[in-house]
């Protein structure tokens, strides 16, 4: 009998311990990175914005991708999403840019994670080029816990953090 629940036990431990969450996360594939997002993530972005598509890595102008290379502070560079715990609730978040059908400009959206998973349109680009993008997205740097970057390259930065429940961003580079 000690041995039966000893077996049950232990089938549950190293049942808990292989199970992992459903976290949004950037992977490196054979076609380039792409952005997985758990479903319940997925759908938020879909009711948010239907039909949204990243910007494919290969958009990125060489310099851009060069530079988000240089600067990648998540271990990756994705330069069209990134992740992090960024509303502070102990869940990994994803920031994704790419654009809806139907719509012209390139929106960067933060999907928020949790029981009732939210997308929030950050900002958007009316003018841009979908074959030459020049914009990309990165971590802060150390100390920004919670935080992301929208970079034009190599023009200006916008540091974005949530507070009060809501995203604001402040310039931390221009060059004009």
């Amino acid at each position: 009998m000690n041995r039966l629940k000893m077996s049950v036990v232990m089938l549950f431990l190293v049942g808990a311990c292989s199970k992992s969450a459903d976290d949004p996360r950037v992977e490196l594939t054979d076609v380039g990175f792409t952005l997985h997002l758990p479903p319940a993530m997925q759908q938020a972005l879909d009711s948010a914005a239907p039909g949204f598509r990243a910007v494919r890595t290969t958009s990125f102008r060489s310099d851009v991708a060069q530079a988000a290379a240089a600067t990648a502070t998540n271990g990756m560079a994705a330069a069209f999403a990134t992740i992090g715990d960024y509303d502070h609730d102990g869940t990994v978040d994803a920031v994704v840019e790419g654009t809806a059908r139907g719509d012209s400009a390139m929106r960067v959206i933060a999907i928020m994670n949790g029981p009732k998973p939210t997308a929030i349109d950050i900002t958007s680009f009316a003018i841009y080029d979908a074959d030459a993008v020049g914009i990309y997205l990165t971590n802060a740097p150390a100390g920004g816990a919670g935080a992301f970057e929208v970079v034009a390259y190599p023009d200006s930065t916008i540091l974005y953090q949530m507070r009060d429940g809501a995203f604001s961003g402040r310039v931390v580079r221009d060059s004009e």
